[in-house]
């Protein structure tokens, strides 16, 4: 576990950070919408109206959850990577070894 008090977020950190406050900028604006769309009549309008209300509900809820459990296996992937460096060093290196393998067997099979 990290015992460390630093408020410096990882680059996993920022970018699930960065996609919550894209999706939370898109669901103002939505709602946005829905209360300004109120000068509208119409029985059809209000049908899709309060569809629409509840697929944002539905979606703030899973982007919630999905934000959660993006959080929770960061901080599961940094602690592990902290407790075992040399295994996550030899794991990336293999991982790119097959990567650089398969891109090269790629290239000469175009040839």
């Amino acid at each position: 576990m990290n015992t460390t008090s630093s408020t410096a977020q990882t680059p996993h950190e920022q970018s699930t950070d960065s996609g919550e406050s894209d999706l939370r900028r898109l669901i103002d604006e939505a709602e946005s919408l829905l209360s300004h769309g109120t000068e509208q009549a119409g029985e059809e309008y209000e049908r899709i109206r309060e569809r629409f209300s509840a697929a944002l509900a539905s979606g703030k809820d899973r982007l919630h959850s999905v934000a959660q459990a993006a959080r929770k296996q960061a901080a599961r992937a940094d602690e592990m990577i902290h407790s075992n460096p040399y295994t996550a060093i030899g794991v990336a290196a293999g991982v790119g070894l097959l990567v650089g393998y398969l891109v090269s067997r790629s290239c000469q099979c175009k040839q």
